[in-house]
């Protein structure tokens, strides 16, 4: 079921509201729910990562009766994997805007939940693990949300923080791919804060709030191979597109020109790293 908010009490009755008041921020930039594809995106996306999310929880290890909390659960696959990872658990999955998972309230173990998880909280120790994809790069202060993170798990928790690194596309080369992954990066950079080169300092930020480092994973992903990524690329380069042209920006020949490379038999590039990290809180010492 959906629930109100349990530190701010928000209701079904002030979502709307709670979404207007994120509106500075993600949700009024290129990759805001509300833009047109913006669902078949975020699946894109979970094709594409949801492989990585899977091994590295496996490695990580997760109790068959963990606590979950999924920050940013964008379409719910991430969701639906923890509540079969943990037959014996259940699965919190929240977001500012839950309209590409909300039917996912109607599944046995998990709760839907508005929430923005740069101003609502969960009482100390609410839950054993904490996932978090494509979240941290898109808030101003990662650091303080991953602060906030965890106060929410219990000692010994688990987190596995994942992000992009887009560092890749500046040796790139091609130099009309160069450019569109590079217009890319400045699009979202100022209609919304993005920092699309956060997964190279995420080990850094996950250490800096006090985790213990359990572990650190690196994926390239090539975009024109015929793989996950080119319906990802396909999807963003087209919203980003949109975006300019809304806001009678040039730059929109140079998404389209990056666009029109991915379906070219002759073409693969490195587009970015798929960066997974994950630590557990520390044990406090007893006595």
């Amino acid at each position: 079921m959906t629930r109100s908010n349990p530190t701010t009490g928000r209701g079904p009755g002030s979502e709307a509201a709670s979404r207007s008041e994120a509106a500075s921020g993600y949700e009024a930039g290129a990759f805001g729910h509300q833009r047109t594809g913006e669902q078949g995106r975020l699946r894109a996306l979970q094709d594409l990562w949801d492989p990585f999310t899977e091994q590295y929880l496996g490695q990580a290890g997760v109790p068959a009766t963990a606590r979950c909390l999924e920050v940013g659960a964008g379409a719910g696959s991430v969701a639906r994997m923890l509540a079969r990872i943990c037959p014996s658990g259940d699965v919190t999955a929240t977001d500012i805007d839950t309209r590409f998972f909300a039917d996912l309230a109607t599944e046995e173990r998990i709760t839907v939940l508005s929430h923005d998880v740069t101003r609502d909280g969960f009482p100390t120790g609410s839950f054993d693990v904490i996932h978090a994809r494509m979240v941290l790069c898109h808030l101003a202060d990662p650091a303080q949300a991953l602060a906030a993170m965890a106060e929410w798990l219990r000692p010994g928790g688990l987190l596995l923080a994942e992000d992009l690194d887009l560092g890749p596309a500046d040796a790139s080369p091609h130099p009309v791919m160069r450019q569109g992954l590079l217009v890319a990066e400045r699009t979202l950079g100022a209609s919304q804060g993005s920092d699309l080169r956060l997964g190279r300092r995420l080990q850094a930020l996950v250490t800096g709030a006090g985790f213990v480092l359990g572990g650190m994973a690196v994926q390239p992903v090539m975009i024109g191979a015929g793989g996950p990524a080119d319906e990802f690329w396909r999807l963003s380069f087209a919203q980003l597109r949109d975006h300019q042209a809304r806001n009678g920006s040039p730059l929109a020949d140079e998404l389209d020109a990056a666009l029109s490379l991915i379906d070219r038999p002759d073409f693969t590039d490195l587009g970015m790293h798929a960066v997974s990290v994950w630590g557990r809180k520390p044990v406090q010492p007893t006595g």
